[in-house]
């Protein structure tokens, strides 16, 4: 799979504690346009993986090429561990919303678990789009392929 460039988002949510958790992750796709909904694949030994529960709400945050330090850090390639990742980029709530948003992402994307499937090591999280929230400018957009960071667009 390394092979395929994936767009680079990071995942965001409280946990039961709550406490933000955050993730990077590639294994993100759209999945409807009526009603929007999208799908993510979460490893089910991932912290995140406990937010992620059956009507939860949860944030996808789709990267710039400028954001490239965010998805290290929470890609876990910058050594920092739990809420010491949120040093990282401007995380806020937008109007009260139950989820980190992350400020300049090229796209926001707010969503209400909506059904989770449990397959071999994963969670596959199908995610209702509740909200959508664009950067006030686009930079170009950041993937992840043959092991490596790359921007295109």
């Amino acid at each position: 799979m390394r092979a395929l460039p994936g767009g680079v988002t990071v995942i965001g949510a409280y946990g039961p504690d709550g406490a933000p958790l955050a993730m990077t992750a590639t294994a993100f796709t759209s999945l409807s346009a009526d009603p929007p909904a999208l799908l993510v694949c979460v490893n089910r030994s991932a912290s995140m993986a406990q937010a992620l529960g059956t009507s939860a709400r949860f944030s996808v945050n789709i990267l710039g090429e400028d954001q490239l330090e965010i998805a290290k850090a929470f890609g876990g390639q910058l050594g920092v561990r739990g809420t010491g990742r949120f040093i990282h980029g401007n995380w806020r709530r937008i109007d009260d919303t139950e989820v980190p948003v992350l400020s300049g992402s090229r796209v926001s994307f707010e969503c209400a678990v909506s059904h989770v499937h449990d397959w071999a090591t994963h969670h596959i999280v199908i995610g209702t789009v509740l909200d959508v929230h664009f950067a006030s400018a686009a930079s170009r957009s950041l993937v992840y392929a043959d092991g490596a960071y790359h921007a295109v667009g």
